[in-house]
C-alpha cells in the first residue's frame, strides 16, 4: 500500500489492490481512504450518471465487507461517504435494521442510523421503530438513547405535554422491569434540564417505590433506582430539609447498593459542599 501511495497511481488496478489489502485487514484506514480518493479521481470527468453508478457499486462492495465486519469503524465511515456522494439514504434505515436484528446494541450501527436520520430528515416512523425494539427487549439501553436523540431533534423537550407523556411512557416500562436503569436514566435526562417539578408525578412515583420496598422475594421492586432518582430530585430543590434527606438517602443506599457503596458515600459527602 505504501508504494501505491508513493506512486500516486489512481487506477482500476490500484483500486483492486486496495480491495485485496482490505480483505486481509478490514481495519486498514489508509486502504479505505485510498478507495475513496481513487473513485473520485477515476470519475472526475465522468457524467453524473457514471459517478452515481460508481458510488452505488462501491456501496455494494462496502455492504459485503460490512456484514463481515459489523463493528469496524472504517467500514461504517466508508459507507457514510458512499451514501453522502449518492445523496440518497432511503435504503439505509432498512439496512441498519437488519444489522440491529442481529445485534440490537451495535454502537456503530446506532451511530450510523443517527447520522442517516439527521442527514436525510428521515424521522417519520423512528419512534414506532424504537417502541417495537423496547417491546422486544425493555432493557435495550440503545433504544432508550435513540428515543431521546429523536425527540431532541424533532420535538420541544420543554413542552409540559411532551414531558408528561414521556414520563408516563418511562413509568410504564419501569412497571415491566423496575430494576432496569434505562427508563430511570431516561427520566433524568428529560427532567434535569427543565426541573423535576415539571412533572410532579415522577417524585410521587419515587416516593412510593422508595417506601414500598421489594414486591417479590429477591427483588427490591425498583427501590434502589427510585431512591437514587429521589436523591437528584431532592438536591434540585435546594432546601436544607431536602438536602438533609438526600444525604440520609445516600447513606441508606450505601448499605442497600453494595456494588456502588463507595459512589453513594461520595455523593453524600458532596451534598451541601
Amino acid at each position: 500500500m505504501a508504494s501505491i501511495l508513493a506512486s500516486g497511481e489512481y487506477s482500476e488496478r490500484t483500486l483492486k489492490l486496495s480491495g485485496e489489502v482490505i480483505a486481509r485487514n478490514a481495519a486498514n484506514y489508509t486502504a479505505w481512504q485510498f478507495r475513496r480518493k481513487c473513485i473520485e479521481v477515476l470519475h472526475a470527468d465522468a457524467t453524473p450518471e457514471e459517478r452515481q453508478r460508481a458510488w452505488r457499486d462501491e456501496l455494494e462492495y462496502c455492504g459485503k465487507r460490512g456484514l463481515e465486519n459489523l463493528k469496524n469503524y472504517q467500514v461504517w465511515f466508508h459507507r457514510r461517504s458512499c451514501v453522502s456522494n449518492l445523496g440518497d439514504g432511503s435504503r439505509e434505515l432498512a439496512f441498519v435494521e437488519e444489522i440491529l436484528a442481529e445485534d440490537s446494541k451495535n454502537y456503530h450501527a446506532w451511530g450510523y442510523r443517527q447520522w442517516v436520520l439527521a442527514r436525510f430528515g428521515l424521522w417519520e416512523g423512528e419512534l414506532d421503530f424504537i417502541g417495537r425494539l423496547l417491546r422486544e427487549d425493555v432493557r435495550n439501553n440503545s433504544a432508550w438513547n435513540q428515543r431521546y436523540f429523536v425527540l431532541k431533534a424533532t420535538a420541544d423537550l420543554a413542552s409540559p405535554e411532551l414531558l408528561a407523556a414521556e414520563a408516563e411512557f418511562a413509568e410504564g416500562h419501569i412497571e415491566l422491569s423496575p430494576t432496569n436503569p434505562s427508563p430511570w436514566n431516561y427520566l433524568r435526562g428529560l427532567l434535569e434540564p427543565v426541573g423535576y417539578d415539571a412533572v410532579p408525578r415522577v417524585r410521587a412515583m419515587c416516593e412510593e417505590r422508595a417506601a414500598a420496598g421489594g414486591a417479590q422475594p429477591g427483588s427490591d421492586g425498583g427501590r434502589v433506582m427510585a431512591m437514587g432518582l429521589l436523591v437528584d430530585v431532592l438536591l434540585a430543590s435546594g432546601s436544607r430539609e431536602e438536602l438533609d434527606r438526600s444525604r440520609a438517602l445516600c447513606k441508606a443506599l450505601g448499605e442497600m447498593d453494595p456494588i456502588r457503596a463507595a459512589y453513594w458515600r461520595w455523593r453524600g459527602s458532596r451534598i451541601g459542599v
